[in-house]
């Protein structure tokens, strides 16, 4: 190394300090972009820190806690927000008249909801767990997309089944597809916890 680079005891230091990375693969990773230097330059620099006890190695741990635990309302706020938003579309779908009255427009509005956005949301959230996974444009988009798809889908199912695609049909389809795959979602949460 020339006098002007950093030694790579510096350069893991501050990739630790700075970015603050969750596990080793991801340390080597950020150290590859700034310094260039090989894997086993890195991982015989880590194991030196590691000796001289200025990083410690730790086995990753598997859960924080049970599952119940994990929907608590702190820890799986978009899960309840989704069943909280699927059932209220079911009741204002239901419920509300279709037209006539002001309430009309909060049938429509979750209704919305319902078909453009929750099947996406779930899906997405099955597919990318992990929050740094997407940003939240990325995340929102998706969900937009994947909601068109999936209600398409579950439209054209309906229509070549017996079922026949009415309202009466595609509401509880669209709903039961929605919290599968939010339960999906929130189980492939819980295991990256």
């Amino acid at each position: 190394m020339g006098a002007h680079m950093p030694s790579l005891e510096k350069v893991v230091l501050e990739v630790l300090e700075a970015k603050q990375p969750r596990n080793v693969k991801e340390l080597v990773q950020l150290v590859q972009e700034q310094a260039g230097a090989t894997l086993e330059d890195i991982e015989k620099e880590v194991k030196s820190l590691h000796r001289k006890g200025l990083v410690a190695l730790e086995e990753p741990t598997r859960h924080k806690g049970s599952f119940g635990s994990f929907l608590s309302p702190r820890n799986s706020r978009w899960f309840w927000t989704v069943i909280g938003v699927s059932v209220l579309s079911f009741i204002s779908i239901l419920f509300i008249p279709e037209t006539g009255t002001p309430l009309s427009y909060v049938r429509y509005v979750f209704a919305f909801v319902l078909v453009a956005f929750l099947p996406g949301y779930c899906l997405t959230e099955t597919l990318f767990p992990r929050e740094d996974a997407l940003d939240i444009i990325e995340r929102f988009t998706f969900s937009i997309a994947l909601s068109f798809a999936v209600t398409a889908l579950v439209g054209l199912f309906l229509s070549f089944s017996s079922l026949s695609l009415t309202l009466a049909t595609a509401l509880p389809a669209l709903g039961i597809l929605v919290i599968v795959l939010a339960i999906v979602a929130l189980i492939q949460k819980y295991r990256m916890w």
